[in-house]
C-alpha cells in the first residue's frame, strides 16, 4: 500500500515531489561515483607500490592510510618530477649541443634509445634506417659520438630527428636514476600540493559539472 502510494506521488505529484525524488537518486549516484573514484585511487596507487624497486617501497608505503587527496597529489607530482625534467634536460642538452659522458654511454642509455627510437619511428619522425643506426650506436656507448655530428633542428626528419633521440634517451636514464630523490619530493609535497591544487581544483570541477547538467 505505502508503495503504491510512493507511486502515486511519483507520478502525479507536484514539480517539487518529483524533484525531491530525483534530487534522492541523484545523491545517492553522485555518492556512489566519488566511491568508485576513491577506489580507483587507491588501486592505482597500489600498482604503483608493486612497481617501485623494494628498497624504495617503505618511502611511499606509509601513504596507504592517507585521505584519498594526499594519495591524488602524489601520483601527480610524482609524474610531474619525471615529465618536466624529461624535456628541460632534453631541450638543455639540444640547445648547448652536449650530453653528460657518464649518462650517454652504452648500457645506461641504450633502453631509453630503443624506447624513443620506436617512438619517433611511429610518428614519422625518423626512418627505420636511423633507429637502427643510433640504437647500434648507443650499444657500442658512442652516444657522445652521435651527438657532436648532428645538425641542430627541432623534431624534423633525418639526423636532426635522430639526435633528439639520444637527447631525450639521456635525459630518461638521468630521470629514472634520480626516482628516490623524486619519491622523497613527492612524499613530501603531497599534503600541501593537495590543499593548494588538487582539492581546489576538483571543487571547481564538481562547481562546473553541477551547473551544466542543472
Amino acid at each position: 500500500m505505502r508503495r503504491a502510494g510512493l507511486r502515486y506521488l511519483r507520478a502525479s505529484g507536484s514539480p517539487l515531489l518529483r524533484r525531491l525524488f530525483s534530487d534522492g537518486k541523484q545523491g545517492t549516484s553522485q555518492q556512489v561515483s566519488k566511491v568508485d573514484q576513491q577506489a580507483a585511487v587507491r588501486s592505482r596507487f597500489d600498482r604503483f607500490i608493486e612497481r617501485t624497486p623494494r628498497i624504495l617501497r617503505p618511502t611511499v608505503a606509509g601513504l596507504r592510510q592517507a585521505p584519498v587527496s594526499h594519495i591524488a597529489a602524489f601520483i601527480i607530482l610524482h609524474e610531474l618530477t619525471a615529465v618536466i625534467p624529461l624535456f628541460g634536460l632534453a631541450g638543455a642538452f639540444h640547445y648547448w649541443h652536449w650530453l653528460p659522458p657518464y649518462f650517454a654511454e652504452g648500457v645506461w642509455v641504450s633502453a631509453g634509445v630503443e624506447k624513443f627510437g620506436r617512438y619517433f619511428r611511429k610518428k614519422g619522425w625518423i626512418s627505420e634506417r636511423d633507429e637502427r643506426e643510433v640504437e647500434a650506436k648507443a650499444k657500442e656507448a658512442k652516444a657522445g659520438n652521435v651527438e657532436n655530428t648532428m645538425i641542430t633542428k627541432w623534431f624534423v626528419r633525418g639526423e636532426g630527428a635522430t639526435r633528439w633521440v639520444v637527447e631525450f634517451a639521456t635525459a630518461y636514464t638521468i630521470v629514472k636514476v634520480l626516482l628516490p630523490l623524486r619519491l622523497l619530493v613527492s612524499v613530501w609535497g603531497a599534503p600541501w600540493f593537495a590543499r593548494f591544487a588538487v582539492l581546489p581544483v576538483g571543487k571547481a570541477t564538481r562547481s562546473i559539472f553541477r551547473r551544466w547538467k542543472s
